[in-house]
């Protein structure tokens, strides 16, 4: 059985979005809900379904990867996860609950052409 090339684009997009992307996003989420929402590190965690140790390591960005470094400086990253943060503060959304933002960010930086290696 043979996939389509769009199939194999999908995934690998997918996949990069889940490897770099998402974890950027938390990490930038995190510490918008923490500096101007002033959230304390449980609440984020509770907020986002990681654990509070994760959290610390978003804020302190020690586990990043040049990879994930690469979307944090990203300006369409960063303003969706400022959209983000919003959303999950004021209507009490989980990430879970915006998965079509995140595969509207997903579409908009595959046109711009920074899901691909």
């Amino acid at each position: 059985m043979s996939y389509n090339c769009c199939f194999r684009n999908m995934a690998i997009h997918c996949e990069h979005m889940v490897k770099y992307v998402v974890p950027a996003l938390r990490m930038l989420i995190s510490r918008k809900l923490v500096e101007d929402y002033n959230l304390n590190q449980i609440q984020v965690a509770k907020l986002l379904e990681v654990t509070q140790p994760s959290v610390s390591n978003y804020m302190g960005r020690r586990k990043s990867s040049a990879k994930i470094r690469r979307f944090l400086n990203n300006t369409m990253v960063n303003e969706y996860a400022s959209n983000l943060a919003q959303k999950i503060f004021e209507k009490g959304m989980s990430i879970k609950d915006l998965s079509d933002d995140i595969c509207d960010l997903c579409n908009k930086l595959r046109k711009e052409g920074y899901l691909v290696e």
